[in-house]
């Protein structure tokens, strides 16, 4: 696969098998250990979120959502990019909202024992995760090949992929999968319209005109 974009990656985190999807992010321990898989959260900060998310249902249940919403909205950004070679302005409106959520700072601390100091980041560390993955796509957008962000021509798939091949011209994620799938649909219909082309016995036939 070439979905090597941070963006992409979390995005199909909700797959499509023959356009059943499949959730990749169930709970809030499945996407604190994505977060953390892709260096977005240290491994102490998954564990404290991880330790305060299972106090409080309701706050992991809000939280879940918030990336839930981020990751239609890139589904959503991908079809616009895809479809007409750029996104809505409500559509960019929302990914700066993200991107604004998780605004932070550096501040200088001195350490417990008085002679040392650190530098720590202060600012929601979920919000910091969520704005990462946005940024992700507006860098895309702003820096790399947007004209090659592709939706997976198979509709029961779906996938989001960046066509790095050398024409630009890929339409599914894996030819091995979706690529043969459609062939394979493509030769079925082909021979179904042979079938029905072809004069049945005991089917009386059209009389011809001159």
């Amino acid at each position: 696969m070439d979905t090597t974009e941070l963006f992409a990656e979390f995005a199909n985190t909700l797959s499509f098998n023959r356009g059943q999807p499949r959730e990749g992010l169930p709970d809030v321990d499945a996407l604190l250990a994505w977060l953390r898989e892709h260096g977005l959260v240290s491994e102490r900060g998954r564990a404290t979120e991880v330790a305060r998310l299972r106090r409080d249902p309701r706050e992991a249940a809000a939280r879940m959502g918030r990336f839930r919403e981020l990751r239609a909205l890139l589904h959503q950004l991908a079809g616009e990019l895809a479809d007409e070679g750029q996104p809505t302005t409500e559509s960019v409106t929302e990914l700066n909202r993200v991107l604004r959520e998780g605004l932070h700072y550096h501040q200088l601390k001195r350490q417990p024992d008085g002679a040392h100091y650190a530098v720590t980041q202060v600012g929601d560390r979920l919000d910091q995760a969520r704005a990462a993955i946005a940024s992700s796509f507006a860098h895309f957008v702003a820096d790399d090949a947007p004209e090659r962000l592709r939706v997976c021509a198979n509709q029961g798939c779906r996938w989001i992929f960046v066509d790095r091949s050398p024409t630009g011209r890929r339409r599914w994620c894996d030819m091995r999968t979706c690529g043969n799938q459609a062939k394979a649909a493509r030769h079925r219909a082909r021979a179904r319209s042979k079938q029905l082309a072809v004069p049945q016995p005991g089917v009386p036939q059209p009389a011809a005109h001159d």
